[in-house]
């Protein structure tokens, strides 16, 4: 079985939680492109008739997905055709685990009619059994030989612990990007920085991003600054600082990243165009 039923996660602007819960008959990824892909429905709404597709990035514990491009559906649909025959080709796509997920976040997704639902929900979902009730017998003894066995174990870790100290500073990875650019509509050169840091695991932890712009001379500095054009060329939720002696403007951006892997982060920040230096830092 590939599939899952998963919880949905959402909240809307109003505070709404989205109590449904989603069968995902499966994940997959395209080989040749590397994209990584979702079919699904909402449980208890098969009568529609409806499998929403999309593309999906996975976190520590759920899934996160987005509408794909229509010239991506031909792939999705291939590969629905080939796992409905038992056919999938393991050079063309890799079928992804997702048992240890959670829930499932809808940032957007694709739909299409489907009249197979109940073939894939066969295919894909795993219907526990409820469990037989088992007598159990002279539990007392066990738990004190579990007992016992757990106080040796945490008195053997404290004592290692306390003669190997350093064994709790671990070296974690950190991204220092910079970028360096022209802004158009203000006429400005800019110097864009972000520090990224990553977790034992390599997930995100924390992502500040800030840019200073450089203003050529007192009049257009003053000009901008106590005209409040900030708030004219910039997005609100951020913060700023102005500089008077060195004439330059720095904001502090509040956006946030979805995805969270090293590697993912590392790609979005070069495609963006920041140049990244991979350091250390310790908790």
């Amino acid at each position: 079985m590939y599939g899952k039923i998963l919880k949905v996660s959402n909240n809307d602007l109003s505070g709404n939680v989205d109590d449904r819960q989603v069968a995902v008959y499966a994940a997959f990824k395209h080989n040749k492109y590397m994209n990584r892909y979702i079919i699904f429905s909402f449980v208890g709404e098969y009568g529609k008739q409806k499998l929403y597709v999309g593309s999906v990035h996975l976190k520590t514990n759920s899934l996160v997905v987005f509408a794909v491009r229509n010239d991506e559906l031909n792939y999705i649909n291939k590969f629905i055709n080939d796992y409905l025959n038992n056919m999938v080709d393991a050079n063309e796509y890799e079928i992804i685990d997702i048992t240890a997920m959670e829930k499932i976040e809808l940032v957007s997704f694709s739909e299409e009619d489907c009249n197979y639902l109940s073939v894939l929900d066969q295919m894909s979902i795993q219907r526990k059994n409820a469990p037989l009730r088992e007598e159990v017998k002279n539990k007392t003894p066990v738990f004190l030989y579990v007992l016992l066995g757990f106080f040796i174990l945490l008195l053997s870790g404290i004592t290692y612990i306390y003669l190997n100290p350093s064994i709790l500073e671990a070296d974690l990875k950190e991204l220092n990007c910079t970028m360096t650019g022209y802004d158009k509509k203000l006429e400005l050169n800019y110097q864009s920085k972000a520090l990224v840091k990553f977790d034992k695991n390599d997930l995100l932890i924390s992502y500040d991003r800030e840019e200073v712009y450089k203003f050529a001379d007192l009049e257009e500095y003053q000009e901008f600054k106590y005209g409040n054009k900030e708030n004219t060329y910039f997005s609100e939720g951020n913060s700023y600082k102005y500089d008077d002696d060195s004439l330059e403007l720095k904001i502090i951006y509040e956006d946030k990243l979805i995805i969270d892997n090293y590697q993912e982060v590392y790609n979005y920040l070069k495609n963006r165009g920041f140049s990244c230096i991979e350091g250390i830092y310790h908790e």
